[in-house]
This record gives C-alpha cells, sequence and structure tokens, in this order.
C-alpha cells in the first residue's frame, strides 16, 4: 500500500499542475497554442513508458524485488529533478524520467503471484484503495500550495521526495521475493542468457493458445490510453472555465479521487463474482458518456461543480478500473515465466497509445479546443466491447500455477 501510495501520488500530481506549468514557462502564447504546446511536451514525457517493458521483462530474469525498489527510488529521484526545473524542456526531460518510474506496476506482479485465486481482484483493489491516498494528498498538497491566491507547483514534489526515496529503502531491507518467482527459479535452474530468455517469452506470448486474448488485451489497453489527453489536461481545461476557479479544481478533483476509491471496492467485489468481461462491457460504454458530461457541465453556469463531479468521477472510475482489470486479465492468462515480460508488453502498447493520442490531440486542440478534442478521442472507447467479447475468456477464479508455458 505504501508503493501504490506513491505511485498514485507521482501519477496524479503532473495532472493537476498543467495550468501552473502553463502560466509559468508557457505564459506568452494565446490559450490553445499553450495548451498545444503542452499537449506536445506530455507526449514526449510519454515516451518514459516504453522503458516499462524492459523494467518488466528484467524483473523475470532478476527477480521482483530489486525492480520494486529501482522504481520506487526513481519515483523520488524524478521528482526532486522536476523541482529543480527552470523551463518546459527540462520540465518535460524530468517528466520523461518519472513516467518510466511510476508506470513499471511491478507490485501488480507480487500481489498477484501471492494471492488465492479465488481473492486476486479483490486484494489487487484493496491495495488500490489504500494507494488512493496518494490521490488524497495530492488534493491537500494542491489546497497548500495552489490557491486562488498563490501559487507553487514546486512545492507538489516535497512528497514523492521524502516519500518514495526512504520507502526504497525500507523494501530493500524488509521484502522477500515472490514465493512463484522462486519455484519458478527452483524448476528451471540458472536463468538463461539475456536475448535467450527473451526470445523464449516472447515466443510463450504469442504462439501459446492464450494468444488471441492477450492481444485483445494489447488492444483494449491501446484504446484506453489514447485517450490520456483527457487525464493529463483535464485540470488545465476545468480552471479555464469561468464558472470553476482554482479552489473548485481542487474540490472536483478530490471527489474524482473519492469516487475511484468507491469504483476501485466495486470493480474489485463484481470483477471477482460476477467476473472480468462484465466490468469490460460496463466501462467501454460509460467512459465516453462521462467525458460528455464534463464538457457540457463546464459550459453550464448552474450547478457546475456538481455536473462536472458527476463526469469526472466515472470518467475516472472508468478509466483507472479498465487498467486495473486488464492488469489482473494480463496476470491470469500468461504463465510465470512469461508474466513479467507480459505485462511489461502490455505496458509498452499502452505507452505507445498515450504517445500517440497526446501528439495526435495537439493540432485538434489547437483548433478545436481541448473539450472537444476530450470527446473525439474518447469514442474508441466503444471498440472495446465487441473486442473483448469476441477474443477474451472469462478468466475469473483461475490458479496462476496452473498455467503453463505451453507454446502450439
Amino acid at each position: 500500500m505504501f508503493v501504490e501510495i506513491l505511485d498514485t501520488y507521482t501519477t496524479v500530481f503532473p495532472t493537476v499542475i498543467p495550468s501552473r506549468i502553463i502560466n509559468e514557462f508557457l505564459g506568452g502564447y494565446p490559450e490553445n497554442v499553450a495548451n498545444s504546446i503542452m499537449a506536445i511536451a506530455i507526449g514526449i514525457a510519454t515516451v518514459g513508458t516504453y522503458f516499462v517493458f524492459i523494467n518488466q521483462f528484467l524483473a523475470d530474469k532478476f527477480g521482483r524485488k530489486i525492480l520494486l525498489v529501482f522504481t520506487v527510488f526513481g519515483m523520488g529521484f524524478s521528482s526532486l529533478l522536476l523541482f529543480f526545473s527552470t523551463s518546459i524542456i527540462d520540465f518535460t526531460i524530468y517528466l520523461f524520467l518519472l513516467y518510466i518510474f511510476f508506470s513499471s506496476d511491478i507490485w501488480t506482479i507480487y500481489i498477484n503471484e501471492e494471492s488465492p485465486p479465488e481473492k486476486r481482484a479483490t486484494w489487487t483493489n484493496i491495495i488500490l484503495m489504500g494507494g488512493i491516498g496518494g490521490a488524497i494528498i495530492v488534493m491537500i498538497c494542491r489546497s497548500i500550495f495552489i490557491t486562488n491566491t498563490y501559487s507553487y507547483w514546486r512545492g507538489m514534489t516535497y512528497f514523492a521526495i521524502f516519500w518514495g526515496i526512504p520507502l526504497s529503502v525500507l523494501i530493500l531491507l524488509t521484502f522477500k521475493e515472490t514465493s512463484k518467482f522462486r519455484e519458478m527459479k527452483e524448476r528451471k535452474g540458472a536463468p538463461k542468457k539475456t536475448m535467450k530468455l527473451l526470445k523464449n517469452n516472447l515466443k510463450i506470448l504469442f504462439k501459446s493458445s492464450n494468444r488471441k486474448g492477450f492481444i485483445a488485451i494489447l488492444i483494449t489497453s491501446f484504446i484506453i490510453s489514447f485517450n490520456y489527453i483527457t487525464k493529463s489536461l483535464l485540470e488545465s481545461y476545468l480552471t479555464s472555465s469561468p464558472y470553476i476557479t482554482q479552489d473548485d479544481a481542487t474540490i472536483i478533483i478530490l471527489i474524482i479521487s473519492l469516487a475511484t476509491f468507491i469504483g476501485y471496492i466495486f470493480t474489485g467485489i463484481v470483477a471477482d463474482k460476477l467476473g472480468r468481461k462484465l466490468i469490460f462491457y460496463m466501462y467501454a460504454l460509460i467512459q465516453p458518456i462521462s467525458v460528455i458530461i464534463i464538457v457540457i457541465g463546464t459550459y453550464i453556469p448552474i450547478n457546475t461543480l456538481i455536473i462536472v463531479s458527476v463526469g469526472g468521477g466515472f470518467a475516472y472510475i472508468t478509466s483507472q478500473c479498465l487498467v486495473v482489470v486488464i492488469r489482473i486479465v494480463t496476470l491470469e492468462i500468461l504463465p510465470t515465466e512469461a508474466r513479467g515480460i507480459g505485462t511489461g508488453v502490455k505496458s509498452l502498447v499502452a505507452a505507445i497509445g498515450m504517445t500517440a493520442g497526446t501528439l495526435l490531440s495537439s493540432p485538434f486542440i489547437l483548433n478545436l479546443g481541448l473539450g472537444i478534442t476530450f470527446i473525439i478521442f474518447s469514442i474508441p472507447c466503444i471498440i472495446i466491447i465487441p473486442l473483448i467479447y469476441c477474443n477474451l475468456k472469462e478468466t475469473k477464479g483461475i490458479d496462476l500455477s496452473s498455467i503453463k508455458a505451453e507454446i502450439k
């Protein structure tokens, strides 16, 4: 939970300060131009998530523990670098480094390899519920450092610095390697050479009996990430509305965080009781509807805060919880030997979706503005419904030890 608090904090805090970054580094440009440039900066930074593939492959080779230590330390250190940024260029570089570390999801492998089959989704979401404390801490820090009358966005890095670096030391001294990884090492013996292991594990991913389901998960990951621009520039969009102040934006983001907490509980229960596929169907349909509610709400002078909070809450529940279910299903359809690299490939495809969507959104933002761009980039989520229905088998309650690395 401590790791997930940090993971959530470092994931969220860059998304609640874009208006302040734009104000400091891009203040001389018109609104749409500044937002367009910011979208390009974020798109470049998302390339950092491509390194997740390497991190998770190394987790298969050297173990989960050492990579968890490395990524936790990286989140704290890259936040320290962000504190010292002085232009949009070095801010982008340091944000790129942060993306490398907070997207690694090594903790997810830990939890899933140590959970009983019938509790895997529930336990994962319990960790995420604890981690929602990171989002709440973001809101507390934002209410202190960014208000209607005062702005010091660098203060948002304090928690990540002073939480992440000591936590990495604590993990190094106290964590044990997962039982599934130790069993696999005992069964396989000495590790193979890196390139041979990589080639063998990739073959397992794309030539196994579960390959159609895995490919469907990869496409789903791409589609969800393609609309990352809504999450990354939502704060800038909200604060540009004449009916929403900086303090209102903080309240909206806090409500969204609390709604996401409830969403994790609901998702964990439903996914374990009724299955993973039902979650895909519901959330893929709700996602674009919720984005439309956000955009419409910012133009309504009455009850703006309530309308935008409802739309934002559902938008975040669906996007965040879809990502969680994708993580779980990825681990449930892959054998231990390729679980790390499979998660890495999934993360790499999601990263490509983030970069493609964010960079592609820049000309849309320039010509149509943020709101219309958010709606356009959320519509492809509908494709997820037939994709999952036709290609993915239900994985509820499956025993991870029963998944063998056979190749057809």
